[in-house]
Parts: structure tokens; C-alpha cells; sequence
């Protein structure tokens, strides 16, 4: 469970650098961007499914009497 808190809060910065490269994509050239536009889209979806399964793992332990409260 830590173990995917940490990942979830890692993964920030590269999400950070995806939407970056998806905004900057309207006044530069894509060969200028620090992502390409589809690897960019894929960072976000991964995101989007991690935090999905960190909340899921998150009500899991908590119906099980073993995850945090808060």
C-alpha cells in the first residue's frame, strides 16, 4: 500500500512534464517539446489509472480494518 502512495506521489513530476509538452504543443514544434505528444497522453492515462488503484487499494484496506482512517 506505501509502496503505491510513494509511486502515485512520484509520478507527479513526470504527469507534470506530459501536460506541459500537451499545452506547449500549440505555439512549438513537436521536435522542440521535452515528450512527444503520444508518449504525453499515455503519462496521463497512466496516471489517471494509477490513482484509480491507489484508491481502490486505499477502500480495500480500510473495509478490512487495515488502512489508514483519514
Amino acid at each position: 500500500m506505501r509502496s503505491l502512495e510513494i509511486l502515485k506521489d512520484r509520478f507527479g513530476a513526470l504527469e507534470a512534464a506530459a501536460n506541459s509538452s500537451i499545452k506547449l504543443a500549440r505555439y512549438a514544434p513537436e521536435e522542440e517539446l521535452a515528450m512527444d505528444l503520444l508518449v504525453a497522453e499515455s503519462v496521463l492515462e497512466f496516471g489517471s489509472s494509477l490513482r484509480e488503484a491507489s484508491d481502490g487499494a486505499l477502500q480495500w484496506a480500510r473495509a478490512r480494518g487495515v488502512g489508514p482512517l483519514a
